[in-house]
């Protein structure tokens, strides 16, 4: 396909390639539809996942009860405790099934660790998945409209590809939107892709959405830099610029940290990092101690300044394909729309 344009069909399209939109598809492939997936950059190398690494909710059967009930208490009951139960049950039947394309961590008894997987090898692990099952996978093909039924309903999507900005378009019976949140301007690791390109096209096909006034998250990250991998801020200490010891810690550091920068300059340490986790940073998030390494900082041993980066709208958004707008007129010669009456190349 490459360097032409192309017309498809399938069961069921995927827009966006990170880890959503591969396991959104291996579902898909697995209910048995046909699949076809498209990503403007390389399914393997593009989007926060790649870059930063995924962050699974990976809780033992046992202790899901405590677990729902501390995210409801963190977001003052607005979050369906039955939605959660399905997310961590899913996610407990899920990851193991990638136990023969990607190499998990053992722990000291040898058994599989399903948190901290590295980014990198973990997408290309999705991305061999999918080939294998027989997802097509599209890359560097933006989207840039819905298609749409002249009853108003998703036919399918239209977009460019590269090189030479090949126009394509695919009808499909289903369309699922997993092109990620609009973080490319919070300085989020591996987030200038996250256009919210996905966003704009559901909102002119009509979708509600819903959620995106609770989605102001944030992330503590060292101050200039945009090393976002959070995961050894669990065991940070936090100091003022006098060096006294700031109270913040517990489950949800963001609004006292804050309320600190808000009155002058935050430092970090990270001693109280357990010596089992030093060793397996390295070898979890390498890039995390790039920067200090460039500064000639020991984070273990030394202060560091830190800052929040906002994380955009990349979280905890709901999308509705269901409208009370009226769909856009269309010619009723035509069943996909005027948005499908231009020609595209075989």
């Amino acid at each position: 396909m490459s360097g032409s344009g192309f017309h498809l069909a399938t069961d069921v399209l995927i827009i966006g390639g990170g880890m959503a939109g591969a396991w959104a598809a291996i579902g898909a492939r697995r209910a048995g539809a046909s699949v076809v997936l498209v990503e403007k950059g390389w399914l393997g190398t593009s989007g926060v996942t790649a870059t930063a690494g995924p962050g699974h909710w990976w809780v033992a059967p046992d202790d899901r009860p405590e677990a729902i009930a501390r995210r409801l208490a963190q977001s003052g009951g607005l979050n369906d405790p039955g939605w959660m139960a399905r997310i961590l049950q899913t996610t407990w039947e899920s990851l193991p099934t990638l136990a023969d394309v990607y190499a998990f961590p053992r722990d000291d008894q040898g058994l599989p660790r399903y948190r901290a997987l590295r980014g990198p090898e973990y997408m290309r692990a999705l991305r061999r998945r999918l080939e294998g099952i027989g997802v097509t996978i599209i890359d560097h093909a933006a989207a840039q409209e819905l298609l749409r039924h002249s009853d108003g309903s998703i036919g399918g999507s239209a977009g460019t590809r590269l090189p030479g900005h090949a126009p394509w378009r695919i009808e499909a019976g289903a369309v699922v939107l997993a092109t990620g949140g609009t973080a490319f301007r919070s300085r989020l690791l591996g987030s200038w892709n996250n256009t919210g390109d996905g966003y704009l096209m559901a909102a002119e096909a009509g979708a509600q959405l819903s959620g995106m006034e609770f989605t102001a998250v944030y992330c503590v990250a060292p101050a200039r830099t945009t090393m976002t991998r959070s995961m050894s801020f669990a065991f940070a200490t936090y100091h003022d610029e006098a060096g006294q010891v700031l109270p913040i810690g517990g489950p949800d550091i963001t609004r006292p940290l804050a309320q600190a920068l808000m009155r002058g300059r935050v430092f970090a340490d990270l001693a109280r990092t357990p010596a089992d986790i030093r060793a397996h940073v390295p070898t979890i998030s390498p890039n995390f101690l790039l920067p200090f390494r460039r500064w000639g900082i020991d984070p273990y041993r030394q202060k560091f300044e830190v800052t929040l980066h906002g994380e955009g709208t990349i979280r905890g958004i709901g999308c509705q394909s269901a409208s009370k707008r009226p769909p856009r007129s269309a010619p009723k010669s035509d069943p996909f729309g005027a948005r499908l009456s231009r020609p595209v190349a075989a």
